[in-house]
């Protein structure tokens, strides 16, 4: 029982996202790794790197100036990263009346693909 309860932690580390570059369907931004966002096997935390791409794939379509959720996604984690700078980049694929589809990757400094996945915003009000 020990050993499940270590799988219980905390996760954190998004408020250090940077904005490297923004449009309309499209955003690409840093992080630097820390301890918080890794899980106790030291690697980056499932949970966190799609917390990435969701804030990612929700600022690109922000960025059409219309408020958005999280309708569905689809990731998968390709490889593990433990330390280092990750870029998280997400650009719309398709822009509907109701809907955009936003593919979104992680990749650390080197250009390895981490993570990627396909998130659909359901769009709201236009701000």
């Amino acid at each position: 029982m020990e050993g499940l309860r270590r799988h219980i932690q905390p996760i954190g580390g998004q408020e250090h996202l940077k904005i490297i570059e923004v449009e309309p369907g499209h955003v690409r931004l840093s992080l630097e790794l820390t301890s918080e966002a890794l899980n106790l096997y030291g690697s980056a935390h499932g949970g966190f790197l799609f917390s990435l791409c969701d804030i990612a794939a929700g600022m690109a379509v922000y960025a059409y100036e219309t408020a958005n959720v999280t309708q569905s996604a689809d990731i998968h984690f390709v490889k593990g990263v433990r330390s280092g700078t990750v870029y998280v980049e997400a650009t719309a694929v398709h822009k509907g009346k109701k809907t955009v589809v936003s593919q979104v990757n992680i990749t650390d400094e080197h250009g390895a693909l981490i993570t990627t996945g396909t998130f659909t915003m359901f769009l709201g009000a236009a701000l």
